[in-house]
């Protein structure tokens, strides 16, 4: 978020010892700010949630909900998981439940001089009494053993409608005025972001068909609660943020505190994406929604062999975790998701090269038990999930990664600072440590096809299995091994290439195919 930085942040209050913040309890233990104010905090928040519940009206409803009509329709399709042909949002209503503010804080930031800025956190609770629902076509779209005609038809016998009620969010949020100016209103600009994921994402899911779909449930909320995380909170977790300029010359500059350095070594026990074959593995990594690297895909199999490296800012080490998620690339559709890892920055030492082995946690199952244990009583619901966790762990899939987070001095923040404002990235060549990042970037390539191959010899047959390389400057990826007819090929995937800070670096990209 511009400059923020968690370490600069005071409170109006006296800074507890040992912090850079000025609360009267700091919980580090989970990176949010829990402090009080002096006065009595009850009397101090019951006109603010008053105030919140008298402005959740009809109108501010409205608007939120023609918002959702214009984004979630597109972001549904295009996050649909492989056995959907299409899923369409048919009904959309917020509910009348306002969110709830509670524990208040206000900060500054010490660290600027030049452009002020003031800050206000608040936990955020919200049982909503939301009501969605979903006309889902099941059967993928893209089965090429099938006609389309058959396909399509098929799907429109069998499709039915998903319910999705009594949304819970918890979480804590910040608003930040950035910067203060000399004049008025004072305010520059208004952001508003999460501080962090949402500790509670959570809502029930229904299926109108009876029994006989009523299976469908685990996968279709673990698809959707993932879509919710992933897809929409994400674009709002600090230092992503949604921005209000009341100065339209402001510009909203990011500057990161440090980098972090991953390779992905490996994976054992990685689990089947479907029933009819292996998975084939990739890792996509992010600490922020706009900012997402993936690995190759590696061939079928229960074990995967990457050894890539990645570098990625750090904006808030105080609050920002690293989210590794384990996919199995499907070529009809989306991709399936096998598990999902986060490390806090804040657990890193500086400069200190941490080698880890991590269990990825299977959504679906969290789902299934939480199931299971609504249908027994809470005893013999807990001796289940005790001994299923039992069994998971000594076949847990596992993934060997590297991790060393550097931070950055207050004169390389500051001079990535004005290189954003000026639009001149070549400042950074001027700072030694700045050198090997200014400049760096990934370029994705969506590989959909290849077309017009050469004819074959008759004796080799009507098919050709086909693989593209991608090639920039030193990065080189290949994509995997695929089976064609006699004149085309579909790849159907996402290949990344590390852009490095090498200013001298001019190579065209290139992507030959072979066959």
């Amino acid at each position: 978020m511009g400059h923020n930085n968690d370490n600069h942040f005071k409170s109006a209050h006296a800074a507890a010892p040992g912090t850079g913040y000025g609360h009267d309890n700091d919980d580090g233990a989970n990176g949010r700010s829990n402090g009080k104010h002096r006065n009595n905090v009850g009397n101090d928040e019951g006109w603010l949630s008053d105030f919140l519940a008298h402005l959740w009206n009809p109108q501010l409803r409205k608007a939120f909900t023609k918002l959702a009509w214009e984004l979630l329709p597109d972001l549904l399709q295009a996050s649909s998981p492989p056995w959907m042909q299409s899923i369409e949002l048919t009904k959309f209503n917020f509910g009348k439940s306002p969110p709830k503010l509670s524990n208040f804080n206000s900060f500054k930031d010490s660290a600027k001089t030049d452009d002020a800025m003031v800050a206000i956190e608040a936990d955020i609770s919200w049982h909503s009494d939301i009501n969605v629902q979903l006309r889902i076509k099941p059967i993928p779209k893209q089965l090429t053993f099938i006609p389309s005609a058959l396909t399509t038809l098929v799907s429109n016998m069998v499709s039915f409608t998903a319910g999705i009620e009594k949304l819970h969010v918890e979480g804590r949020i910040r608003i930040t005025f950035d910067p203060l100016v000399d004049q008025l209103p004072v305010i520059g600009a208004v952001k508003v972001s999460f501080v962090e994921q949402p500790e509670t994402v959570d809502f029930e899911v229904s299926v109108m068909g009876g029994s006989t779909l009523s299976g469908l449930i685990p996968s279709l909320k673990a698809w959707l609660v993932g879509f919710a995380r992933d897809s929409l909170i994400s674009m709002y977790v600090m230092p992503e943020h949604w921005t209000y300029r009341l100065d339209p010359s402001i510009k909203d500059v990011s500057v990161p505190a440090g980098m972090l350095e991953i390779d992905i070594l490996e994976a054992h026990h990685i689990p089947k994406g479907d029933y009819l074959s292996d998975s084939n593995p990739y890792i996509e990594m992010f600490m922020r929604a706009s900012q997402k690297r993936r690995t190759t895909i590696q061939p079928e199999g229960k074990e995967a062999t990457w050894n890539e490296s990645f570098k990625l800012p750090v904006h808030i080490p105080e609050t920002q975790k690293l989210e590794l998620i384990l996919y199995d690339h499907d070529n009809i559709g989306s991709d399936d998701e096998l598990g999902r890892i986060k490390v806090a920055i804040r657990d890193l030492k500086d400069g200190e090269l941490q080698d880890l082995w991590l269990d990825f946690d299977n959504p679906k199952e969290e789902i299934k038990q939480d199931q299971r244990s609504q249908q027994h009583d809470a005893v013999a619901g807990a001796m289940k999930r005790v001994k299923a966790r039992e069994a998971e762990k000594k076949t847990a899939c596992k993934v060997h990664i590297k991790l060393k987070y550097h931070s950055m001095n207050k004169e390389e923040m500051n001079a990535i600072a004005e290189a954003q404002e000026k639009g001149d990235m070549d400042l950074l060549y001027k700072h030694p440590r700045l050198k090997s990042i200014a400049g760096q970037g990934v370029i994705t390539i969506k590989l959909n096809s290849v077309d017009r191959l050469v004819h074959p010899a008759w004796w080799r047959g009507g098919h050709k299995h086909v693989k593209v390389k991608c090639v920039f400057a030193k990065d080189e990826k290949v994509s995997q091994l695929k089976r064609g007819t006699r004149h085309n090929c579909r790849i159907d995937e996402t290949i990344q290439l590390e852009v490095t800070g090498d200013k001298e670096s001019g190579e065209p990209l290139t992507c030959p195919s072979k066959q």
